[in-house]
Order: C-alpha cells, then structure tokens, then sequence
C-alpha cells in the first residue's frame, strides 16, 4: 500500500511508546490504531451524502453563483448528459471574480475539469488521502452507473468519526485541564 501524506497526520494521534508517558502513550497509541483501521474500513457509502444541484455546462457563472447562495452550499457539479464533467467551487468563483468575470460567462471556462472523485465503494481512507494530497475540502461521489451521487466534504468525514467516537471527543480534557499550574515537590 503506498503511503500518503495522511500516514504523518495519523502518526501524530499515535505517538510511539517511548515518550515516557506510560499508559497515555499507550492509550493514544491505541487509538491512533483503531482510527486508522475505522478509516481503512468504513465506506463512503456509509456517510450521508450531501446532493448538490447539478448544472450544465452551458449556465451563466451568475446563475451559478445565484445557484449555490439560495441552497447555502460551497459547489456544484457541472453534468453533460447526467455525466460528470467538472465542478465550480467557491475557490472557483473567488478567483472568477478576482479576475473580473462577466455574469454571462459559461460556467464550463470556469469550473475545475475532471475533477478528482471518489465512488461509494472507497474506503474514508481513500477519500480523505486524495483531499489531503490535492488540498480539496469536496469531492464529487461517483455511483456505480458512473454518475454523481453526491458529494462527500471534510465535515462530513468528520461528523461520521464524531459519531464512532463520541465518548473519546466528548469527554477529551483540553490542554488547560492536562497541565499543573504548580510544580510537584520542592
């Protein structure tokens, strides 16, 4: 298996044990380990998916826009036949309108083509190694007819690992209440 950048993320939730903290190395250790084997194991499919409107190629970046404000959401799939051909984020739109792009302007000059994607049957592992690797917050879901089921977001992943780890986030002491505000002995 080749190692993404994530494997340094993760070793950051699993210190080795001879940091000379004894049980709590051992316990983050622990738990670094069945995180990764949660990523390594759970589906895309298992997640709620969010729907994003889909537009064609031929619609104005003001619609666009108009589009995602009304619904709240920060993309959309751009679909050619129901087949997936790009996607505007609000990155997208930013540097639009930095560069001082007509309303008019078809979305297909403006959108990221053949945009990175994931189907339903990758592991969150895959799925969060490709965001991390390309510095994508979104990635379109593709189903098994090849045609967009969703998208599957960063809060997403993290609200499914909130839920499988309730207890641990729930109940994690802060920084404040870990550390001695006097020094023991004399």
């Amino acid at each position: 298996m080749r190692a993404f950048p994530l494997d340094v993320k993760l070793r950051q939730y699993a210190p080795s044990l001879n940091t000379g903290r004894g049980f709590a190395a051992m316990t983050e250790r622990s738990e670094g380990i069945q995180l990764r084997a949660l990523l390594q194991s759970a589906h895309v499919e298992q997640l709620t998916l969010k729907v994003r409107q889909q537009l064609a190629p031929s619609d104005t970046f003001g619609s666009a826009v108009a589009e995602m404000r009304e619904h709240s959401h920060g993309c959309a799939l751009i679909c050619d036949e129901g087949q997936l051909v790009g996607i505007l984020t609000e990155r997208d739109i930013l540097h639009s309108l930095h560069s001082g792009v007509d309303h008019e302007t078809p979305v297909s000059s403006l959108m990221t083509q053949n945009p990175t994607t994931v189907t339903n049957h990758d592991t969150l592992f895959h799925a969060i190694a490709l965001m991390d690797s390309g510095g994508y917050r979104r990635l379109p879901v593709l189903g098994d007819d090849g045609r967009p089921d969703g998208i599957v977001d960063v809060k997403t992943i993290t609200g499914f690992l909130v839920e499988h780890y309730a207890a641990t986030v729930h109940n994690q002491a802060s920084q404040a209440q870990l550390t001695a505000k006097n020094r023991e002995g004399a």
